[in-house]
């Protein structure tokens, strides 16, 4: 009985032992924890104040004051970020009408940096406004690199100049000063801008802003000429600056300039005048004057074009005068998608057609938009026949039907006039090595243009039709018009055609 009295008693006393050291493994574990959270906040803490500053960068300035309360050493860490980011928006108008301005007053008044980097301010609340020229003017004097404004609509504002901005970026009803220098502006961009300048000019030029390298215009109203003079400009936009007049460019190292929706059909005081012979990529979907002049576009790899002439019957002549003109110009291409409207004119006039013929000696790659109406289609064979190194064939088709009836015929691509200089003394289609439709619904003048391209294009490896909606869920209807594509005669034994 001793003997498992003392046993017991060991036994116990082992347990204890064991509770012990437990509770002793568990405050070590606790105390660790503590510890190693301490170290990782003070690793936070330790962080150099330029990658503090670039966190804060990413969020706005009442979020990067309200971190002020995580440490000390934040406290007034904010009186310095180089970002500063206000948006009314962030405060609610149950708060009282001056908690926005009262906020961005203070956080001016108590800032301490000699730069800001960026400065972004938002404003959708007219009643926040009154004091805007102040805070910009607090953003010109601290040298702003960056200046976003977004402004309400219904109080203009003329924009002050600043010799340290290099991106400019405006929203809302603004007046652009007619003179000044921006200095050091790389980068401008005007979105949804109402110009209230007094007649509609905007010249931007080498001695106003002589770094300027890009512009975009969206949007704007109360544009009617603009003037782009800049010897390092390389990208300019410009799209649905509806009330646009006349626009004059002239930019020796441009290599984009896309034009779209801008210009107001049927306007005959339009004028365009573009110099640029380093451009690259050339974007037109626009109306084109009767006073439309462009230079040689030597460098050009791409073309987007959506031509829209202000073409009447009587003024047939001129109309075509100025498609042959405007696509002379785009000889150097080796990419160009084309939509509908310009085929208007194209289909509609053989002489045109063949006046093309050794123009885009360059392209390789040619996307259309059309309907495959039977007259458009003629029309795009025409254009094939001009296109004597052509690679790549792409066709999109839209459910759009143009009333006027034509009798073109495809042209009869086994003889040439020879007064005709083709490259290399081929054939239109002897390159092309890829065609691919999308939309087709198996019309018969559909099915001849298949026929066409499978008969003269000796290079051909592959031709891929794409069927519309309607006949894509007929599945008899699908395969008996590929079962008919499949019989084509084919110049290329190699061409493979499929119906996916």
């Amino acid at each position: 009985m001793l003997f498992q009295f003392l046993l017991s008693i060991f036994d116990a006393d082992k347990v204890m032992q064991t509770m012990v050291a437990s509770e002793s493994n568990v405050q070590e574990l606790e105390l660790g924890k503590k510890k190693k959270s301490q170290e990782e906040a003070d690793r936070i803490s330790c962080l150099h104040d330029a990658i503090i500053y670039h966190i804060f960068s990413f969020v706005s300035t009442i979020d990067v004051v309200q971190t002020s309360i995580l440490a000390r050493r934040w406290r007034h860490l904010w009186t310095s970020v180089p970002t500063l980011d206000f948006d009314d928006d962030e405060f609610s108008i149950a708060n009282g009408e001056d908690e926005f301005v009262h906020f961005v007053n203070k956080v001016q008044s108590c800032y301490k940096a000699q730069q800001i980097q960026r400065y972004h301010l938002s404003i959708k609340q007219a009643r926040n406004s009154n004091f805007l020229e102040t805070w910009v003017r607090f953003a010109v004097e601290h040298n702003v690199q960056e200046l976003y404004l977004d402004l309400p609509h219904g109080r203009p504002f003329e924009v002050s100049f600043c010799q340290s901005v290099r991106v400019l970026k405006l929203h809302g009803d603004l007046k652009l000063p007619a003179s000044g220098c921006f200095s050091s502006l790389e980068h401008l961009s005007l979105l949804g801008v109402q110009l209230t300048n007094d007649n509609g000019i905007l010249d931007v030029t080498s001695e106003h802003y002589p770094l300027l390298r890009s512009c975009s215009l969206k949007s704007c109203m109360g544009l009617n000429c603009l003037n782009i003079n800049c010897s390092l400009l390389e990208h300019l936009d410009v799209e649905n600056c509806f009330d646009l007049d006349q626009l004059h460019v002239s930019a020796g190292k441009l290599r984009f300039l896309s034009v779209q929706s801008s210009f107001t059909y049927g306007i005959d005081t339009g004028w365009v005048e573009i110099a640029a012979p380093s451009l690259q990529t050339f974007e037109w979907l626009d109306y084109i004057t009767d006073n439309f002049s462009i230079g040689n576009f030597t460098c050009l790899k791409s073309a987007h074009t959506s031509l829209v002439f202000h073409y009447h019957p009587e003024k047939k002549e001129s109309y075509m005068k100025n498609a042959r003109k405007f696509l002379h110009h785009l000889a150097c291409a080796e990419t160009l998608h084309v939509e509908m409207p310009c085929l208007w004119g194209l289909h509609s006039n053989k002489e045109l057609l063949e006046g093309l013929s050794t123009k885009l000696f360059n392209l390789k790659h040619l996307t259309l938009l059309v309907s495959l109406d039977d007259h458009v289609l003629r029309g795009v064979s025409c254009l094939i026949r001009s296109c004597s190194n052509l690679e790549i064939l792409h066709i999109h088709t839209i459910d759009e039907h143009i009333q006027e009836e034509l009798n073109n015929s495809f042209p009869d691509l086994s003889h040439f006039d020879q007064r005709e200089s083709w490259s290399y003394q081929r054939r239109p289609l002897d390159h092309l090595s890829e065609a691919k439709i999308y939309g087709f619904r198996g019309k018969e003048h559909e099915i001849e243009f298949m026929q066409f391209l499978l008969e003269h294009a000796i290079t051909l490896k592959r031709m891929i039709i794409l069927f519309s909606g309607q006949v894509f869920v007929d599945q008899v209807m699908k395969t008996q018009m590929a079962e008919k594509l499949m019989k084509f005669t084919k110049a290329s034994p190699d061409a493979v055609v499929s119906c996916p």
